[in-house]
C-alpha cells in the first residue's frame, strides 16, 4: 500500500530520539499521510494531539487524522478512538457499546502485533467492559479470557492479579452461575419433554443427572409420589429446596442439545444459523420478530434472571447476613470491615416485586415461593459448590471464605413427617380426591365423551392418546371401577383391586411398554397408589356380587 515505506522511514528517524532529526521524520510521516496510509495518519494524529517531534498541538486536526485512520481499520487508531468514547474526551460522547466494537476491531488488525502496548490495553479495556457489563453482556468468563490474552502480550503484575480476581469472581458471580444453569437446563428440558408423570424420586434423579443438586431431599414416602414437572417444582417450593450446581455431575459429557428459540422453539440446527440473544438475560431468539412477540411473557423472566445474575445485594440478602452473630468476624476474615458493610447497606437496591411476580434472588424465592417458576418457565439456582483450588485463589487475594457463607441458602425448617409431595398431588388433606391430574382427566373426558380415558403424553409427542373400550360390557365394567376410584380420597385406592382392573383394561389397548409405563405413572398421580401393587388385592367393600348386580341392572 502506498505510503508504508514513508511511514517506516519516519519511524526510524523518530526512534533516534534526536531533536535534529524530528523535522525530517515529520516530513516522511506527512508524505505517508498524504498518500492515504492509515499508519501515517495515525502517526500524524499522535503528533498533533501530543505535540511530539516538535509539532505544535492541533486537537481538531489530530482528531480528524485519528478518525481517518480508525475508519481505514488501523488497530492502534481504533484503540485510541475506543478509549475516547469510553472517557468522553476529544469531542466524543460517551458510548461504551461503540467503544466495545472498536476494541474488538482493533485486536483483529494484524498490525497490532507491532504495537504490543496498544494491543494489551485493548484487551484490558474489553475485559473491564465485560466485567461491568457496559456496552455488552456481563461475563466474568469473557473478561478472564481477555485478561489472559493481555498477560500473554504484555505481562504485568496488574494483569496477573486481575486474572486471579476474575477466576474467583467467575466462581462466585451470579452471572456465570446463571449461564451455567442455562446450559445444564438445555439437557434437562429435552429429557423432561419425554416425561409426563413420574415419581418424585425419579425427578430428583433426572435433575441430578443434568447437574442440579437439591439442598433438600424427599423422604421415602415422598419419593414414591407420581408428579408432573410442575408438581416437582411446587414440591421444591414447599420443601424449601434450592437447586445448586455441583462441579461434576453424571450427564456432563452428554451431547449438548441444539440451542432453541425461547418463543417458537425452533433450533439452531433447524434454522441453520446462530440464535440472537436478549441483551439483558441472554435468552435465545431466532430473530427480532419472535423476540418482540414474546416480550410480554419474557419481561418478568428477564427481570428475574437479571436479578439472579446481578452482583448487587438485595434487602433479602442483607437481612440474611444480619442474622449472623459472627458477621463482623467473618467479614474481617474476608478482608472487609463493618464500615464497608454499612456502606453497602445504605445503597441497597429494593426488591419491587409483588407477591404474584418473579422473585429477584434465591432469598426472595424462599420468601415468596417458586410458583412463578412454573408460570413463567425459568430457573433460579443457589450457589455452585466451591473447590479447594477456588478457595486457595481467594486466599491468594487476601480473602478467606468461611464455609457457612458459601453454602447454598437452605429453606425454612421442614416437618420431616409431612408428605409434602402428596399434598402437592392431591391439593387437600382429606375428603374428595381433588388432585390436579384427576381434575385434568375429568375435564378432558367431559370435553370428549367418546373417550373412556385419556393418556396425556409428554411434550415431545404429537398429541395425547384417547382410549376407547369397544366392548360394551367391558366399558360398563370399567365405568363401575372408575366411579369407585373417583369417589375415594387421594391415596385411599392403595391396595384395592379396582385400580389394578382399571389399569389392566386400559393397558391392553396401548401395546408398547413405554405407554404402559406412562399409564401407570399417570394413574399413580391421579389416585396416589401404584396399580401394579394392587394386582393381587381384594375388592374390599366393593365385592364381585355387587358388581354382578349392577351389571345385571344395566
Amino acid at each position: 500500500m502506498a505510503g508504508l515505506e514513508d511511514y517506516l522511514v519516519g519511524g526510524q528517524f523518530e526512534k533516534l530520539g534526536d531533536e535534529k532529526y524530528y523535522e525530517v521524520g515529520r516530513k516522511y510521516y506527512q508524505k505517508s499521510c498524504e498518500k492515504g496510509h492509515p499508519l501515517g495518519q495515525f502517526a500524524m494524529a499522535l503528533m498533533y494531539l501530543q505535540g511530539s517531534m516538535g509539532q505544535s498541538v492541533d486537537e481538531l486536526l489530530g482528531v480528524e487524522m485519528m478518525s481517518r485512520a480508525a475508519k481505514a481499520g488501523c488497530g492502534p487508531a481504533l484503540y485510541n478512538k475506543g478509549k475516547w468514547l469510553l472517557d468522553g474526551i476529544f469531542q466524543q460522547p460517551k458510548d461504551a457499546k461503540k467503544a466495545n466494537k472498536l476494541f474488538h476491531r482493533a485486536i483483529k488488525d494484524p498490525v497490532m502485533a507491532e504495537f504490543p502496548q496498544q494491543l494489551a490495553r485493548s484487551l484490558v479495556s474489553l475485559a473491564r467492559l465485560r466485567m461491568d457489563g457496559e456496552g455488552c453482556s456481563k461475563s466474568y468468563t469473557a473478561a478472564l479470557k481477555h485478561f489472559r490474552a493481555a498477560e500473554e502480550v504484555e505481562p504485568s503484575e496488574f494483569t496477573k492479579k486481575a486474572i486471579k480476581q476474575m477466576e474467583l469472581l467467575e466462581t462466585l458471580g451470579g452471572c456465570e452461575l446463571q449461564r451455567e444453569a442455562d446450559t445444564r437446563n438445555r439437557r434437562l428440558k429435552v429429557l423432561a419433554r419425554a416425561v409426563q408423570y413420574q415419581s418424585l424420586g425419579d425427578w430428583v434423579a433426572l435433575y441430578r443427572h443434568c447437574g442440579f443438586e437439591l439442598s433438600v431431599q424427599p423422604g421415602l414416602e415422598e419419593a414414591g409420589v407420581s408428579l408432573d414437572q410442575g408438581g416437582m417444582v411446587e414440591w421444591m417450593e414447599r420443601a424449601g429446596a434450592v437447586q445448586t450446581l455441583p462441579e461434576e455431575y453424571p450427564g456432563m459429557q452428554d451431547p449438548l442439545p441444539s440451542l432453541e428459540c425461547s418463543a417458537c422453539l425452533v433450533t439452531e440446527d433447524t434454522l441453520g444459523e446462530k440464535m440472537k440473544k436478549c441483551t439483558d438475560c441472554q435468552a435465545p431468539y431466532c430473530g427480532p420478530a419472535c423476540q418482540r412477540k414474546d416480550w410480554v411473557k419474557h419481561k418478568p423472566v428477564c427481570e428475574a434472571v437479571q436479578g439472579s445474575m446481578g452482583d448487587d445485594l438485595t434487602h433479602h440478602e442483607m437481612e440474611l447476613l444480619k442474622q449472623d452473630e459472627n458477621l463482623a468476624e467473618k467479614l474481617n476474615m474476608m478482608g472487609f470491615s463493618m464500615e464497608d458493610f454499612d456502606k453497602a447497606n445504605s445503597s441497597l437496591k429494593e426488591c419491587g416485586h409483588d407477591e404474584s411476580s418473579i422473585p429477584c434472588s434465591t432469598e426472595c424465592h424462599q420468601e415468596k415461593g417458586a410458583g412463578s417458576m412454573n408460570k413463567h418457565g425459568y430457573t433460579l439456582v443457589g450457589q455452585s459448590v466451591l473447590t479447594e483450588r477456588q478457595r486457595q485463589t481467594a486466599r491468594d487475594l487476601g480473602h478467606e471464605l468461611p464455609q457457612e457463607m458459601v453454602k447454598a441458602a437452605a429453606g425454612p425448617p421442614r416437618d420431616e413427617e409431612r408428605n409434602l409431595a402428596a399434598e402437592v398431588a392431591y391439593g387437600s388433606a382429606s375428603g374428595q380426591n381433588n388432585s390436579k391430574p384427576l381434575r385434568k382427566q375429568l375435564a378432558m373426558l367431559e370435553e370428549n365423551p367418546d373417550f373412556t380415558y385419556c393418556l396425556f403424553t409428554p411434550g415431545n409427542e404429537a398429541a395425547d392418546r384417547g382410549i376407547q373400550l369397544t366392548n360394551v360390557m367391558g366399558e360398563i365394567f370399567f365405568k363401575l371401577m372408575w366411579n369407585r376410584l373417583v369417589a375415594v380420597p387421594w391415596g385411599a385406592a392403595a391396595g384395592s383391586k379396582p385400580l389394578w382392573l382399571v389399569y389392566d383394561m386400559l393397558q391392553a389397548s396401548l401395546g408398547s411398554t413405554k405407554y404402559r409405563t406412562m399409564l401407570r405413572n399417570q394413574l399413580m398421580a391421579e389416585f396416589g397408589a401404584d396399580p401394579l401393587e394392587c394386582k393381587n388385592a381384594s375388592m374390599g367393600d366393593f365385592e364381585m356380587d355387587e358388581v354382578s348386580e349392577q351389571l345385571n341392572a344395566l
